[in-house]
């Protein structure tokens, strides 16, 4: 092959570029990484471990893991992510050397016992933060090791949402406060979905626990944690394999994937009342009006006075479950800025026995409520706002007022009420306008509010209006309120739909709501203790789920469960679908009936899809 001289210059141009870019820091950057190229989004590969996993006889005393991995490593959060099972006293220490995780141990491991070592989501590269899902490390200080497994869910009692991060607690043999005050048999901790697998399990029966391990000490601290229980006895009855979906590794968003996982137990998790009774709150947030607010339900108040205030001038109000106390002082003089209240109630001692206790309390105004009103002349002209006028709030949604009534809320109970002075109207398509006659209801839970119901139902194409007089309403203030009115009119949108639920076998008292398909909202909710037809009506097109709750002690609210004693929560479920989909999907222009067998869900197992 021939070369002319061209060819020769170009050829030695190229070699001395090639040369010089070797050897120049302007071509090639040898303090870092280079630039561009495929981004590593792979976690780390696990390469050896000494002694390899699934290993017996481990020694009991001074037993180190190394933990060998394809890349440099970085552990994120051991303190929480890092732990083992069954769990000691002290959690377990880790540290790197080089692309080496060793873990030790700060107590002497129990003999012939099955262990795992769970990593969570702590290994992480060192360069990109991929993270190792789900390692486990099994051995045993015995001949052999134990593989049964336990896999479940756990969720909030109440929203049937998934908790994460919670701790599931086995234990061989549990008492009544076994989980308060001993460390379990083996542990797992709950994904984003709240699943967790326990592993290395014996084939007997296990009392099953889970907490919000808030301090990490894999105890159930009682009264400020979350906790939820297995009535039942379970023994493990999966025998573990490389194949398992249970101890499969999973893209947390594939929502399907991760729900369609085998759940052996379903456990709910609450909040336990306390039993231990004290006053823990008192405030004076107006001056006429206080509240005491009590640890424990169902307080019991012998007597109640203030200083220098007859007891005819006092109103009294227990909330609903009785643990807090709100009260008012009516009539003149108007009350000094500090209020000397002398209270007798069952009160818990140090052993948390209910003995008489009088207490005396100093309840005083906020500092800005204590300042001296300065009337301006003109500032109440230019903004027309009397300092006595008397404010409240009516609520009459168009989709929900059929159900609720018209609701009057006052800030402060009333002395006047004159609610037969109401001008209730309809007016028809017509224009034709009449009265309406209507029934007034105080709740009885709440002295301050006050419903209106048409005795006749609400007709659609109907306007319909209230309005209140001038001063026709009078607080323990004295403060009288302007004249208002409120017009109502049901929606006629013709795109708007319903759903019919026909309830069925109702054996108890059961609150039924419609709520959002992430079930953070209530549109609409009724109470029911027979055989009924519900309805939901003005329903924009969109998902809808309906939860049902029991109310067994019938008192209007759902009530948590007591560890020590066994007793279960009071259970909440969502109506399932025939296709076992909890969310209904409402499309314009349509009237849904649904027919609910109440008894059926509640004797079937209970758990959320």
């Amino acid at each position: 092959m021939k070369f002319n001289k061209n060819t020769i210059y170009q050829l030695l141009t190229v070699i001395l570029l090639a040369v010089y870019c070797l050897n120049s820091t302007s071509c090639a950057n040898t303090q870092g990484a280079p630039t561009g190229g495929l981004k590593d989004t792979l976690p780390p590969v696990v390469l050896s471990a000494m002694p390899p996993a699934g290993s017996t006889n481990i020694p009991l005393e001074k037993t180190k893991i190394e933990i060998t991995f394809n890349e440099f490593i970085e552990v994120k959060e051991a303190f929480k992510n890092v732990f083992l099972s069954p769990p000691q006293s002290k959690a377990p220490k880790t540290k790197i050397k080089g692309k080496t995780l060793v873990v030790s141990f700060e107590e002497p491991l129990d003999s012939n016992t099955s262990y795992s070592l769970i990593l969570g989501d702590a290994i992480r590269d060192f360069n990109e933060g991929n993270i190792l899902y789900n390692y486990v490390y099994s051995f045993s200080t015995g001949n052999t090791l134990d593989s049964m497994i336990l896999s479940g869910s756990v969720m909030d009692y109440q929203k049937l949402q998934p908790q994460e991060g919670i701790t599931v607690l086995l234990y061989k043999d549990a008492k009544d406060s076994t989980v308060v005050n001993e460390l379990p048999d083996a542990i797992a901790k709950t994904d984003k979905w709240g699943y967790f697998t326990v592993r290395n399990l014996k084939d007997v029966p296990y009392h099953v626990f889970a907490i919000k391990d808030e301090n990490n000490n894999n105890k159930y601290d009682l009264g400020i944690e979350d906790v939820g229980f297995v009535s039942e006895t379970i023994v493990p009855k999966v025998l573990y394999n490389d194949s398992l979906p249970q101890i499969s590794t999973y893209d947390m968003t594939d929502t399907l994937a991760c729900l369609a996982r085998p759940c052996e137990v379903h456990i709910y998790t609450f909040r336990e009342k306390s039993n231990i009774q004290y006053i823990k709150e008192s405030e004076r947030p107006t001056v006429r009006g206080a509240y005491l607010k009590f640890n424990a339900e169902n307080a019991v108040i012998d007597s109640f006075s203030i200083r220098g205030i007859r007891r005819d001038r006092l109103i009294t109000q227990f909330n609903r479950v009785k643990d807090s106390l709100n009260f008012w002082i009516k009539g003149n003089p108007e009350p000094q800025d500090t209020l000397n209240l002398g209270i007798k109630y069952l009160k818990s001692d140090s052993t948390g026995k209910l003995v008489p206790q009088v207490e005396k309390l100093r309840l005083t105004l906020p500092r800005a409520k204590q300042q001296p009103k300065v009337r301006s002349k003109i500032a109440t002209r230019q903004t027309n706002q009397r300092e006595d006028l008397l404010k409240f709030n009516i609520e009459a949604s168009p989709e929900k007022v059929e159900q609720y009534g018209i609701v009057f809320t006052f800030n402060e109970p009333l002395e006047k009420a004159l609610f037969d002075s109401l001008r209730f109207t309809l007016t028809t398509p017509r224009k034709i306008t009449s009265n309406v006659e209507y029934t007034v209801e105080q709740d009885s839970f709440n002295i301050n509010r006050y419903i209106v119901r048409p005795k006749e139902q609400f007709k659609v194409g109907n306007d319909y209006e209230i309005v209140v007089p001038h001063a026709n309403f009078k607080d323990i203030n004295g403060f009288t309120n302007d004249s208002t009115n409120v017009k109502i009119t049901l929606p006629t949108d013709d795109n708007l739909s319903s759903i019919q639920m026909i309830m069925e076998n109702v054996d108890n008292k059961y609150i039924i709501e419609l709520i959002s398909e992430n079930r953070a909202t209530v549109f609409r909710d009724y109470t029911i203790s027979k055989d009924t037809s519900l309805l939901f009506p003005y329903l924009k097109e969109g998902k809808y789920s309906i939860r049902i709750t029991q109310d067994i002690n019938n008192n209007g609210v759902l009530d948590p469960g007591n560890v020590i004693y066994r007793k279960e929560p009071e259970k909440v479920t969502l109506f399932t679908l025939p296709d076992g989909n909890s969310v209904i999907e409402l499309g314009q222009k349509t009237d849904l009936e649904q027919i609910l067998d109440i008894k059926e869900i509640f004797n079937s197992k209970h758990k959320d899809e």
